[in-house]
């Protein structure tokens, strides 16, 4: 049986770090246990913080998504310069 391609969201829960402008101290982290966020497309405008955002870079991390407990980590760098 072959599994089904991933189209914008998945089943499994997830953490999402948003970083504004490059500026680590300004982190933000969403958890999302349900899974039900959409995943961050690079180009994408989000509405954050009653501002707009264009989406940069998004990267996974799935070095612990293997284990039953992990929480995979999804980092969005957004932007305001566009």
């Amino acid at each position: 049986m072959r599994s089904k391609p991933r189209v914008g969201k998945q089943s499994r829960g997830k953490q999402i770090i948003y970083r504004y402008n490059g500026d680590p101290k300004h982190d933000e982290t969403v958890s999302d246990m349900l899974g039900s966020m959409p995943f961050r497309q690079v180009g994408e405008i989000v509405k954050k913080n009653g501002k707009e955002w264009r989406v940069n870079v998004v990267r996974d991390d799935f070095n612990m998504a293997f284990s039953r407990t992990a929480i995979p980590i999804h980092r969005v760098f957004l932007t305001d310069n566009f």
